[in-house]
């Protein structure tokens, strides 16, 4: 994509698309995760996993230093030679395409599961799967705009679980870290799998239109993805425990009968209309990911055509997925690869560009 005036992001753009990037079917599904192991402690284990997303953070913050107009795709292939750098660029797409179906399926299961039963998974995928191409097809500054929609969406959901306090019990939080310090760090880390995404600062960056702010932007990105991921688990043990919390697949949902507000019988439907909306602006982040990796790739100009490819590959790997305990069985042996493969690749190019800055001097 050219890099014209009118598609340089503000800084609170680039912050609203780096916490979409992130913030998705975690926001109803972590705190499960994390309370096998950590029980009352998981929200500990949740702020001990942010290290993950600041690691990538200060990388991103050094790349932009170095090579501000460059992304991490020209500096694969700078670094690492094309054949190499070329490999390391079609297994970075490949995560966005496995989030994607990831995200798009585990929509679909809430959705059958507490909203609409009477839909079939295709009637889900089909719709979301297309608007979040049309969205990805307007390009990034287009795309900015929807991800601020999305984040408004996140806080109003964040400040409406506040009711929930007056009905909890600070009880289930003791003893403090009465689970043990090895099943803390543990859950930790599977918490820091579900910082995934943040990786998307490594495409966008060079749109950014002050890239002095570039510290500002993924510290305060990070900062609020913790938040908001620590809130959530706080919430769900602090009002239903850690053992209804860790046998139900979502949680934050058991935790929406408890919101009380005036003239809304059911807040549950309030709640997943706007977590809906940060799903569909999640959905167009890693749409746009992979279709813009890929006319890198392949150096098609005309990005429709590759629309036209992976949309039905998409849908029909969505509907190969299954239930939700087969799809995160799949992303619990997938993920955790996938997040070494970052730290190795992104670490690396860092390493070279530090060595060849340091030869030059």
């Amino acid at each position: 994509m050219e890099k014209t005036k009118n598609n340089l992001l503000e800084e609170h753009e680039c912050i609203a698309m780096v916490v979409g990037f992130v913030t998705s079917v975690g926001l109803l599904s972590l705190p499960n995760g994390v309370v096998q192991d950590a029980k009352q402690d998981g929200w500990i284990s949740v702020v001990i996993g942010g290290v993950y997303p600041l690691f990538m953070a200060f990388l991103s913050i050094y790349y932009v230093k170095k090579h501000p107009n460059e992304d991490i795709l020209v500096l694969s292939k700078k670094y690492l030679g094309d054949i190499i750098g070329t490999i390391c660029n079609i297994l970075f797409m490949a995560q966005f395409a496995i989030y994607f179906i990831g995200i798009a399926s585990g929509m679909s299961n809430v959705y059958i599961c507490h909203a609409t039963d009477f839909l079939t998974p295709i009637k889900i995928f089909i719709p979301a799967i297309l608007g979040a191409t049309y969205l990805a097809i307007k390009e990034i500054k287009v795309l900015a705009r929807i991800n601020i929609i999305g984040l408004y969406a996140v806080v109003i959901v964040i400040l409406t679980l506040l009711t929930a306090l007056q009905h909890g019990n600070y009880l289930n939080f003791l003893p403090i870290f009465g689970s043990g310090y090895k099943n803390i760090l543990k859950a930790s880390i599977e918490s820091a799998y579900s910082y995934s995404g943040l990786e998307g600062i490594f495409l966008i960056y060079p749109f950014m239109k002050n890239k002095d702010k570039i510290k500002a932007v993924v510290l305060k990105s990070s900062f609020l993805v913790m938040s908001v991921y620590t809130w959530i688990t706080f919430i769900c043990i602090y009002f239903l425990g850690y053992k209804v919390t860790s046998k139900s697949l979502w949680p934050v949902l058991l935790v929406t009968e408890g919101v009380n507000l005036p003239v809304i019988n059911s807040f549950r439907f309030i709640f997943l209309f706007l977590w809906s909306v940060t799903m569909f602006r999640t959905l167009s982040n890693y749409q746009y990911s992979v279709t813009y990796i890929l006319s890198y790739i392949l150096k098609v100009k005309d990005k429709n055509k590759i629309y036209l490819f992976t949309v039905p590959i998409a849908i029909y790997l969505c509907l190969k997925v299954g239930s939700e305990v087969q799809r995160r069985a799949i992303l619990g042996y997938i993920i955790p690869k996938v997040t070494l493969f970052n730290i190795a690749y992104i670490s690396i190019i860092a390493i070279l560009i530090f060595i060849k800055d340091k030869g030059r001097k």
